[in-house]
């Protein structure tokens, strides 16, 4: 992985770059905080984009024209087409699209926060440089599972946060109640790994 610091493009973005340097500061509070804005934020970045994204071309332009009259009994229907036969057109040209557009305002997309996983390759790497280590340390104290993990998720490019003591800042992992995730980062952006679960979870 390499790891790229971009400057933000969206209000998002400069949350997460504001809680990526908190984090770094050791004020994880302020970090939470700020992570917890910055994926609202996030959210409602992308539905807006998803639904722009289905909107016709010609729609900004059919929405700062008159708006089409009423149709009543009392009314001519030779005389209501005439006098809105643009936006009728309009329509009927783009009925796919507007239907599309009405869908993604009415049916939003559920956000889904990043997560990451390490391939068997990559488990299977981490347990060889564990076995090496063993060999070159016997008394290290070393867990299967935790230690090769730890060692699978640096070779990727995370970095482990850790506390004034050095040792790594952890919680609980909601998916697997009683074992613990350990917080890391990587690209500026903090993740929650469980190396029981096997997955790193954007924080």
């Amino acid at each position: 992985m390499t790891i790229q610091a971009t400057a933000p493009t969206t209000r998002s973005e400069i949350l997460f770059e504001k809680a990526f340097s908190f984090a770094i500061q050791g004020k994880h509070r302020d970090s939470e905080e700020l992570l917890v804005l910055a994926h609202e934020m996030r959210a409602m970045e992308l539905r807006v984009s998803h639904i722009a994204q289905h909107a016709p071309t010609e729609l900004a332009l059919l929405l700062v024209k008159e708006t089409m009259t009423g149709f009543s009994d009392d009314v001519d229907p030779a005389e209501y087409v005439q006098a809105n036969r643009e936006p009728i057109k309009f329509y009927a040209t783009n009925d796919a699209q507007v239907r599309a557009l009405i869908d993604a305002t009415l049916n939003p997309l559920p956000y889904q926060q990043g997560q990451i996983s390490l391939s068997e390759s990559e488990l299977q790497a981490a347990r060889e440089e564990l076995d090496r280590r063993r060999a070159q340390d016997p008394s290290r104290i070393t867990d299967p599972t935790i230690t090769t993990a730890c060692i699978g998720i640096q070779a990727r490019g995370f970095t482990l946060f850790t506390n004034g003591g050095g040792c790594s800042i952890l919680r609980e992992c909601p998916d697997c109640r009683g074992k613990y995730s350990t917080k890391v980062h990587a690209q500026r952006r903090i993740f929650w790994h469980c190396p029981n679960c096997n997955i790193a979870k954007e924080a």
